[in-house]
């Protein structure tokens, strides 16, 4: 007898749920639990079965099918929003906290590879309007 494969994929069209062998005419199920979705954004969402699912019922070819979910909106809660709020001020401070570390290794990158000493660049910035080791201030605008 032929053998086909059945592919059921995410609803990303990507991600392989899983792969199985069917023999010509036999019908074919889903072999794991139940698809599932992660929320986003208050989301929630219920697996809805397959899209192409009337192709499982008798297999003469290869058949895929991807699942569908359906969305479920939710009323977020004062603790959903704080939490929420709390992250994203945990991501900015991170990102503020990772972007001054990153300057302050450039910075020092371009004072070791500048010849001078920190007190002659530090003279240097005081006499000649420089603002940071190799830029010189724009004369227009100390006008």
């Amino acid at each position: 007898m032929e053998e086909f494969d059945v592919i059921f994929l995410d609803d990303d069209k990507k991600t392989v749920l899983a792969n199985i062998k069917v023999e010509y005419g036999e019908s074919a199920t889903f072999p794991g639990k139940t698809p599932t979705k992660e929320p986003v954004a208050g989301v929630k969402y219920t697996f809805a079965g397959w899209v192409g699912q009337e192709k499982l019922a008798v297999v003469t070819s290869q058949v895929v099918v991807y699942a569908k979910y359906t969305a479920e909106t939710t009323v977020a809660t004062n603790e959903d929003l704080y939490n929420a709020s709390l992250e994203n001020a945990e991501a900015t401070n991170y990102n503020a906290v990772a972007e001054a570390g990153q300057k302050a290794v450039s910075q020092q990158k371009a004072i070791e590879k500048d010849s001078r000493t920190a007190e002659q660049i530090v003279s240097d910035i005081v006499e000649n309007g420089k603002t940071e080791v190799g830029q010189e201030m724009d004369k227009d605008f100390e006008k």
